[in-house]
């Protein structure tokens, strides 16, 4: 009766079962080679065994911390969620996560402004005191005279040779140049430039602007670029990556684009400015 006692415990034990077990088994083994005198004297200790065990590990498996849940998505930018370990372990020795590396380290950062407020605010933002800017689109050169204040060096490329005369009569210190924005490369001729704001009309249609923005990013190599398109914003706004998606629980789920106070940031609030102040 005790050796079906101690067995029974031993089997309810957990986590450590398979030690339960074996101690079970130990006294089971003794009784039958040394009968009942021995077996009232090793059923007792293999009782008291077992249970010190099973409380001993029982305990430090209480204390262990849950381990965080791992993440959903890769640093290449691909979803992660639902891979097991060795799946994400083939995604990371994959050609498209190592491309996708490849890619992220040489692109430049995108900041998209809606309007004039934004796309000054930026500057304070993107722009540092030994950076060279270039503004595509300077018109009468107010917001590259304000670069200027920033920057080691502004140049301002506008296509309408009046407006360019204008910026000049402004602002006489600063550099000038009537060019044709889709021509990259005779702007990349100008300088090495850190930064590049790009103001080419704010509801300019985004099959004109997006390749022109690849373009500059290819030929250029800035470490940045700011554009002030309505239509990008508005876009963007409207945009959800799939690890988003999966968190809101659908393209209807909660959640949805952040608002344009939050989701630019304090700094980047509008303000009003006049076109030729």
């Amino acid at each position: 009766r005790r050796l079906l006692s101690i067995s029974a415990l031993a089997s309810s034990l957990s986590p450590p079962r398979s030690l339960a077990s074996s101690l079970a088994a130990f006294a089971a083994q003794r009784l039958s080679m040394h009968g009942t005198a021995l077996a009232a004297a090793v059923a007792p200790a293999a009782l008291v065994a077992a249970v010190a065990v099973g409380y001993i590990l029982g305990k430090r498996g209480g204390r262990q911390r849950p381990r965080s849940a791992p993440t959903t998505q890769c640093a290449c930018g691909a979803s992660l969620h639902g891979f097991s370990d060795n799946a994400r372990e083939r995604h990371y020795a994959s050609a498209r996560h190592r491309r996708n590396i490849r890619l992220i380290a040489r692109c430049a950062k995108i900041v998209v402004a809606e309007n004039w407020g934004e796309y000054r605010n930026a500057i304070a933002h993107c722009v540092r005191e030994t950076d060279t800017v270039l503004e595509v689109g300077c018109g009468n050169g107010v917001t590259t005279s304000l670069l200027s204040q920033t920057a080691a060096r502004a140049v301002g490329v506008d296509l309408s040779a009046p407006l360019i005369d204008e910026a000049r009569r402004r602002f006489p210190s600063l550099e000038w140049h009537s060019m044709d924005a889709r021509r990259a490369g005779d702007l990349a001729k100008l300088a090495r430039f850190d930064a590049i704001f790009v103001d080419l009309n704010g509801s300019r249609e985004l099959e004109t602007l997006c390749p022109l923005i690849d373009a500059y990013e290819a030929t250029m190599r800035p470490s940045v670029i700011v554009v002030k398109s309505n239509k990008l914003k508005h876009l963007v706004s409207k945009c959800k990556s799939v690890e988003a998606l999966i968190r809101d629980g659908g393209p209807r789920g909660g959640g949805g684009p952040e608002p344009a106070s939050t989701a630019t940031g304090p700094a980047c609030r509008p303000r009003r400015y006049r076109r030729g102040s």
